[in-house]
């Protein structure tokens, strides 16, 4: 389900106005940074969608959260309607020690069984 205005307003208010990468205010210029990058699989919903800044959001490009990302929010997603998409829950217990490779494999696994 793409992102609503009514998600974008609740994401703002969830993040206090800032961007979820640098902490920065983030204004009306927010973007839609998708977690898991569409590009490999990530859906363009607020499950797997945050507020940054352009730059940030170029700047994270088309990486995988880290484990403080995941962490953050997972924290701003508890009891909220936003959701965490499960390939972003499966990323968050398997990350333990993993390099990028088999990190991109448990999201492509995780992604298959969605569909």
């Amino acid at each position: 389900m793409p992102v609503t205005p009514d998600d974008t307003r609740l994401m703002d208010v969830q993040q206090g106005g800032r961007c979820f990468f640098c902490d920065g205010p983030v204004g009306a210029k927010a973007t839609f940074d998708h977690l898991i990058p569409q590009a490999y699989g990530g859906i363009d919903d607020p499950a797997n969608v945050v507020l940054a800044h352009r730059r940030c959001n170029q700047r994270k490009d088309d990486r995988l959260p880290t484990r403080e990302e995941l962490d953050r929010f997972f924290a701003l997603r508890r009891s909220s309607r936003l959701g965490v998409w499960p390939p972003l829950r499966t990323l968050r217990n398997e990350d333990g020690g993993m390099d990028e490779e088999e990190r991109w494999m448990a999201v492509a696994q995780a992604i298959a069984r969605q569909r």
